[in-house]
């Protein structure tokens, strides 16, 4: 059995009859990282000017503003995922150039950053929330409810697209995100991803596991050349692919699944507690929406093990943890402690009961052998 990491797209979802969700506050861009480079700088945040980021963070959000010339300043995350306001109070004092402080919702859990937020008003800095992980989960909050100056979406996490970057501006600033006329991605981009993923599923259905070592090395290469040098400076927000406005049409499609995660991490997070695994994440609200089951491996080589019996688990950042961070474990080691010992196990929308079943049984395998 394989079980992919990301939902597939289904035919009957794409054409069922829309029922469009409000998308009027959303501005649309091909990837997240295009979003907040784009937020960044319709925020009045210049080259030279300095950006807090959680050390927890992927390459490739940095890479763009860095590229644009941000000076990135990493401070470490808590044991709970959390950026100390201690610690954020603290540089903000010593550094008079940081005029902005990027906060991240992870793994689908939203973050209280009430205290951060107020401390950054008083230092005249602007806060982004960061929601790449948690589309579903900011899906069910309003406008009113943002609690920095915007908040980025990568809905290509949650939903079988290509594109998805986003942004919502907070309540209280006026939409400052100018729209170009042009598709985020075309139509022939569209279809292409389309039958790519269709026939990762044809592939998959043969029994092939795309989680070996072989296929795995091959995307880690792709990704590792990826170019991510900013041509055009002044990002401009651009229209949703046909794709993603179909899925943002189809309210019944979203509800559905949510629903279905909610099961699907229930009945992990159940079993997982029953074997013994120590959890990221035990309590959640009525508007949480995870993105993945998120646990501990003490022992190492247990997202290896996983991928090898064919289920799309992954570590995150992994590769793409930035070299400042993975250079210096005496100032990033919670950041580096999460890298390297949480499992990420999907619980997508496509996953059935029998797929978690089998996801179960191979934990169990990996239980008794360890």
């Amino acid at each position: 059995m394989i079980i992919n990491a990301k939902p597939y797209p289904k035919i009957k979802d794409i054409f069922f009859k829309s029922f469009f969700y409000n998308t009027e506050n959303i501005s649309f861009y091909p990837s997240g990282r295009i979003a907040l480079l784009s937020g960044l700088i319709n925020l009045g945040v210049r080259k030279g000017d300095s950006i807090i980021i959680p050390a927890y963070m992927c390459n490739s959000s940095i890479k763009p503003l860095q590229a644009f010339g941000f000076n990135i300043i990493f401070i470490d995350v808590d044991k709970n995922l959390d950026l100390l306001v201690t610690e954020v109070m603290k540089v903000l004092k010593i550094n008079k150039s940081i005029k902005a402080l990027l906060v991240v919702h992870y793994f689908g859990f939203t973050r209280n950053i009430d205290e951060l937020v107020k401390i950054c008003q008083s230092f005249k800095v602007k806060v982004i929330e960061d929601a790449s992980h948690s589309f579903m989960s900011q899906l069910n909050r309003n406008k009113k409810s943002i609690k920095g100056n915007l908040e980025i979406f990568s809905m290509r996490k949650s939903l079988p697209i290509i594109d998805g970057g986003a942004l919502r501006i907070n309540k209280g600033a006026k939409d400052i995100t100018p729209v170009c006329n042009k598709n985020c991605i075309s139509k022939i981009a569209d279809v292409g991803y389309l039958l790519t993923r269709f026939l990762e599923k044809f592939l998959t259905k043969l029994g092939i596991n795309i989680y070996g070592k072989f296929i795995n090395s091959l995307k880690t290469k792709i990704q590792s050349n990826k170019n991510y040098k900013i041509y055009n400076l002044d990002v401009k927000a651009c229209k949703a692919s046909w794709l993603l406005k179909k899925y943002l049409g189809n309210k019944i499609y979203l509800k559905d699944a949510q629903k279905k995660i909610l099961t699907n991490f229930n009945q992990l997070n159940h079993e997982l507690l029953k074997m013994g695994f120590k959890l990221i994440f035990k309590v959640f609200n009525d508007n949480i929406v995870p993105q993945a089951c998120v646990f501990y491996d003490n022992k190492g080589g247990l997202v290896e093990y996983l991928r090898s019996n064919g289920i799309g688990a992954w570590r995150w950042p992994d590769e793409e943890i930035p070299e400042e961070v993975i250079q210096n474990y005496s100032q990033y080691p919670n950041a580096i402690f999460f890298d390297k010992k949480l499992v990420i196990v999907p619980i997508h929308q496509n996953i059935a009961h029998s797929e978690c079943n089998y996801i179960i049984r191979v934990l169990k395998k990996w239980k008794i052998s360890n």
